[in-house]
This record gives C-alpha cells, sequence and structure tokens, in this order.
C-alpha cells in the first residue's frame, strides 16, 4: 500500500529513548492504513503481531541527526512523535496508584482460564511489572465465549496467548510461563520469581488446586488470593490471606467452612474454566460477564494485597471483607438452585462470614 492515497504524511509514533544506532536498521511495529498511524516498537520487544516496517509497504526509514529522528515512508515525510513508555502508558493512574512500586509487583496467576485471563490481563492494565502463568491446557473454540483471548489463539497453550497480550498491553512487562498445574512446577522456579511484591493467585478449576498454592505462598510468606466461581457462575468466592498479621489460612478456613455451609460446592469444583469434556458435566460454566464480576471485586482486593504496605495507598476492599467472601450474580433458584437460597438478593456481597483456625489437635503448617 502507498502512501500517496493518504492526505496527510503517514504519523509515526516512536519511543522518546530509541537508541540512534537503530537508524538504519530494521524498524518493527504497526502499520494502520485505515488511519495513516505507524507505532515503531523498541528493538527486541516481544509484541505479538508486530511486523517489519522497514520490509513491508510502505517501507520505513528512519534517520538521526543533531535536529532529531527523522522517518520516511516510500520517501514521503512522515509526522514525528515520540512517546515514553515509563510516562505516558499509566499516566492516567496518577494519584490513583504508585507507578514505580506497581512495576516492581509480581503476581503467579494459577490457571489462565476465564478467570486468570481477565486477571492478568487487567493486572497489566493496572501496571503489575511481573508476570508468572502457569496452566496446563491449551486453547479451545469453546473456551472463546469467555475467555480474554480470540480465534487467533485457539489451539495455542493459554499461557502463551496470555503472555502475547499482556505484552501488547505493556512490551516492558517481565513474563514468564509454565505450561504444567502448579504443583508439577518446581518450588525453586516459584521461590526464584517471588519477593515481597508478589501476590500468589489461584484462578484454578478446583480446590485442591487452590491449597497447593495456598501452601506454598505461606511457605514463601506470600500474599494469596482465591477467585472461584460456583455453578452456571450465579455466584462465587473470595478467600485472601496475608503474612503480616496472623489470620487462618486457605485450608483452616474451608475445614469449618465445609461443615457449616452444606450447600457450598464441593471441594473438587469445575465450574467456570478448562473443561475437556463439557458433555459429560451436568452444570454449565456460566456467562463471561457473570464471572467478570466476581473476577473484578477480586482484583480490587488484589490491588490492596500488592498495596498493603505503599503508605500513600488508600484500600478499596481490604479490612472491609472477610477473608471469605461470597458474591452474588443472581439469586434466582431457576439458575442457581437450592444454593442461591443463602443470598438475599442479585449482586449482594457478603461481608459478615468470619472464618477460623481448624479444630484439630495438630498444628496446621500453613498458619500454625
Amino acid at each position: 500500500m502507498s502512501t500517496e492515497r493518504f492526505h496527510q504524511p503517514l504519523t509515526v509514533w516512536f519511543p522518546a529513548d530509541l537508541d540512534p544506532h537503530c537508524a538504519g536498521a530494521d524498524l518493527h511495529g504497526f502499520f494502520h492504513a485505515e488511519t495513516a498511524q505507524v507505532v515503531v516498537l523498541q528493538p527486541g520487544a516481544a509484541v505479538a503481531g508486530s511486523r517489519n516496517l522497514s520490509q513491508s509497504t510502505p517501507r520505513l526509514q528512519a534517520r538521526f541527526d543533531e535536529q532529531g529522528w527523522d522517518f520516511q515512508a516510500d520517501g514521503w515525510r512522515c509526522d514525528a512523535r515520540p512517546y515514553n513508555l515509563d510516562r505516558d502508558l499509566f499516566s492516567r493512574h496518577r494519584g490513583l496508584l504508585n507507578t514505580a512500586s506497581m512495576d516492581s509487583c509480581g503476581v503467579i496467576v494459577c490457571g489462565c482460564g476465564s478467570v486468570g485471563s481477565l486477571a492478568a490481563l487487567d493486572l497489566a492494565r493496572s501496571g503489575v511489572g511481573r508476570f508468572l502463568l502457569v496452566d496446563e491446557d491449551l486453547l479451545s473454540i469453546e473456551n472463546l465465549c469467555r475467555h480474554q483471548c480470540g480465534l487467533a489463539d485457539v489451539g495455542r497453550r493459554k499461557v502463551d496467548a496470555v503472555a502475547d497480550r499482556i505484552r501488547q498491553i505493556n512490551p516492558m512487562a517481565v513474563v514468564q510461563v509454565a505450561a504444567m498445574p502448579l504443583e508439577q512446577l518446581d518450588p525453586a522456579v516459584v521461590a526464584a520469581f517471588s519477593d515481597t511484591g508478589t501476590l500468589m493467585l489461584a484462578c484454578a478449576d478446583s480446590r485442591r488446586a487452590d491449597r497447593y498454592a495456598a501452601r506454598l505462598a505461606a511457605r514463601l510468606r506470600l500474599p494469596f488470593l482465591s477467585i472461584g466461581l460456583w455453578e452456571k457462575a450465579f455466584a462465587g468466592e473470595l478467600f485472601y490471606w496475608h503474612p503480616d498479621q496472623p489470620m487462618p489460612c486457605y485450608s483452616c478456613a474451608l475445614e469449618g467452612l465445609d461443615q457449616a455451609m452444606p450447600n457450598r460446592p464441593q471441594p473438587q469444583r469445575r465450574f467456570y474454566s478448562t473443561e475437556t469434556d463439557l458433555e459429560a458435566q451436568t452444570f454449565q460454566p456460566g456467562l463471561a460477564i457473570d464471572i467478570a464480576h466476581v473476577t473484578q471485586i477480586g482484583l480490587k482486593l488484589a490491588l490492596d494485597l500488592l498495596n498493603r504496605n505503599v503508605p500513600t495507598y488508600v484500600p478499596r476492599l481490604l479490612g472491609r471483607l472477610s477473608q471469605y467472601t461470597l458474591i452474588c450474580n443472581t439469586n434466582d433458584q431457576r439458575i442457581g438452585g437450592e444454593a442461591a437460597e443463602i443470598f438475599s438478593h442479585p449482586l449482594q456481597v457478603t461481608t459478615s462470614i468470619q472464618v477460623g483456625y481448624a479444630n484439630t489437635s495438630r498444628t496446621c503448617p500453613c498458619c500454625a
């Protein structure tokens, strides 16, 4: 496509700190013919969908002199506009989040299905700078109505597809992937990724997996958050723990709740993620909008946990929601069955459920 079709010059957005040695070299990025816009990426940025702008049509060439950068496309001079990812990418968070603090934060996302993919991308938009994505599954057609990735990603590993989406939001993000269940991942890998600013985020499809993630988080002294959906996503549950003060761990809290709440779904829940044999199941995973409602409330807690020691940060929910919180999308029994009776109204967020330590003679290895 030639630039002659445009009535205005191409607008080239380029990194303000682009190395002058890139002059004359191949440039990579994105070209949008319908708006005559070009986005140049830093050399080496692994952003899915980018292309070699110097070898495609129009051919983009760059020169650098004492006047700065000059770009031409097929011999036509372009309107060059610098951008600064450090300054501009999260500029609208000013006064709400500390960009430097968020960039140093890390999140271990255990499960990259409908919950985990949404959580990872929204945390990337919030400025989280480091991710460890853990999931063994491939993206399939039936996942698309609930997942954040699309048709072009079908057949790919979910961790790779979500990693690419994170980099499209923030090319500077550090993203590690592990295509396996968390239980099979070498704990040394998790320990090497983790520091005091790391959150263990459990988005898997069973409480067994969540228990393992919680134990690992306790061992490494990492804050822990579980986000899970009940059948048909008519409701969901959140559980958090952090090492800054004494509180029951995930295993202790749920041991008592399983006895106190007989209508609560049992441990092997597979209600919202990556079932390979949906036809054999007697339930439905739920709508994306219902999954998102529960997940977004959980992500407010995630931000609070990541920023709990930042003096200027104002918590959204931490300290206001109990450790174990239920979130209702609808209390209509035609969707939720008998379990819907525990909610008094749709969109209810519980604040009164209290959890305690397990009634056991032995000491819990997680919360002692």
